[in-house]
């Protein structure tokens, strides 16, 4: 008995394989929308407060008109690669999808949110996105983003009434009452992007330690490795939600 309990301690472990877990397209999207985001933030930071502003006509130093440049470029490519992944979501795989209408979803999420408060030791295995951060997705780069699009061209119209802006977007201010009550959210939502970028680079990095399953890299070549506990699952796409089933 005891020999073929100790055999069985040191038999080997299970080599781990890789997933191709994000498909190019999500990756694109990603690294697309981190540039874009920073663009964003420092440029709004600027129009917000220019500080190197000098004395002198317009004419004879352009910064602020540069600078507003290119914040509106970087929210032309921030919409459309926004848009972009919308349709991603649907011709995308499994982990490209975020099924929050879902039951398995909603108790995925209370099982994540228990084991990041250490009210359980371990945790349901993911090779995409457990819910928690499918979650936190979807408030700031889904409905965070279409704000801050919508409350972004809105504040453009000023510029060109007669523009696309005016014409899609010109019941923005009225909704609000005021322009600056939409420039402050705004402002106020741009710095929510921050603290979110701070969680999500600490949980990513918490992952990868903790787990060791190539979260970091998987974001540039789209490789995961299976955790210990799902080695030899199966992926099973239901109708209702995407988990892991150890096979027979």
């Amino acid at each position: 008995m005891a020999l073929s309990k100790e055999k069985k301690s040191s038999a080997p472990m299970p080599q781990r394989r890789p997933v191709y877990v994000w498909q190019f397209p999500v990756r694109m999207f990603h690294w697309i929308n981190a540039a874009a985001v920073t663009v964003l933030f420092l440029t709004g930071l600027y129009i917000g407060n220019p500080v190197f502003i000098t004395a002198g006509e317009a004419f004879q130093q352009f910064l602020m008109g540069s600078v507003r440049y290119w914040h509106g470029i970087a929210a032309f490519i921030f919409t459309a690669n926004l848009l972009f992944r919308l349709y991603w979501f649907w011709a995308g795989n499994a982990y490209a999808k975020i099924r929050f209408w879902q039951k398995a979803f909603w108790q995925d999420l209370k099982s994540t949110v228990r084991y990041y408060l250490f009210m359980r030791g371990e945790h349901q295995g993911h090779l995409g996105h457990n819910a928690l951060a499918q979650l936190s997705y979807l408030l700031f780069i889904w409905i965070g983003s279409f704000f801050m699009i919508i409350t972004g061209f809105a504040m453009r119209i000023g510029t060109n009434p007669d523009g696309i802006s005016g014409k899609l977007f010109s019941w923005v201010i009225p909704a609000f009452h005021n322009e600056n009550l939409v420039r402050m959210s705004h402002h106020l939502v741009a710095w929510g992007y921050v603290v979110f970028l701070l969680i999500h680079l600490y949980l990513v990095f918490r992952q990868d330690l903790l787990d060791d399953d190539a979260t970091t890299s998987s974001m540039i070549n789209g490789y995961k490795y299976e955790l210990p506990s799902t080695i030899g699952a199966e992926e099973v796409h239901t109708p209702e939600y995407v988990v892991l089933q150890k096979g027979d």
